[in-house]
């Protein structure tokens, strides 16, 4: 079965019409149990989604994407690699960057730390911890990705550049300190 929708793929946030392809019973199934949920999108919201998804529609929006996501991509890994961030690997579909901290001065080499730290400067990250898939807890070494932090490139470039400008200087105000 596939699923798929115009909110993160088509990145249309908010508009949840999505869509399942698969066997034909399976599908029956799933549209009877989404009716008596919710009654699924209105048809007229349907209809309006079509040309979205028209191939060469998707193919024209899908191209314009991926060079508006390049430049703040590439952006936000050069800076955040000279403030000392670690990428185990750059992103090549998605608009987080995914690294490291563990080289930046203490606390800031935390994920959770750093997430607080930024907080206070009004930019939000997301500590990798919360990533750590252990929902019982059976491991009891530290989380594995303690010192990851995701970064987002979804904004506006103008929000991407403020933010990385408040997390520069974030990092050289503790970095004087210690």
């Amino acid at each position: 079965m596939v699923f798929d929708g115009l909110t993160k793929n088509y990145r249309y946030p908010g508009w949840r019409v999505g869509w399942t392809l698969g066997p034909t019973d399976w599908i029956e199934t799933l549209t009877r149990s989404g009716s008596a949920i919710d009654g699924g999108a209105p048809r007229w919201l349907q209809r309006a989604a079509v040309p979205l998804v028209e191939p060469a529609q998707a193919w024209q929006e899908t191209q314009a994407m991926r060079v508006a996501f390049k430049v703040k991509r590439d952006f936000m890994l050069d800076q955040l690699k000279s403030m000392g961030n670690l990428f185990p690997r750059d992103p090549e579909g998605t608009f987080y960057c995914w690294g490291s901290v563990e080289n930046l001065p203490p606390p800031l080499n935390d994920g959770f730390q750093f997430f607080r730290e930024a907080l206070k400067e009004k930019v939000i990250t997301v500590p990798g911890e919360f990533f750590d898939v252990n929902p019982a807890k059976h491991r009891d070494d530290p989380p594995r990705l303690k010192s990851f932090v995701r970064f987002s490139f979804g904004a506006p470039m103008e929000v991407v550049q403020r933010g990385v400008a408040r997390l520069k200087a974030m990092a050289v105000r503790t970095a004087s300190r210690t």
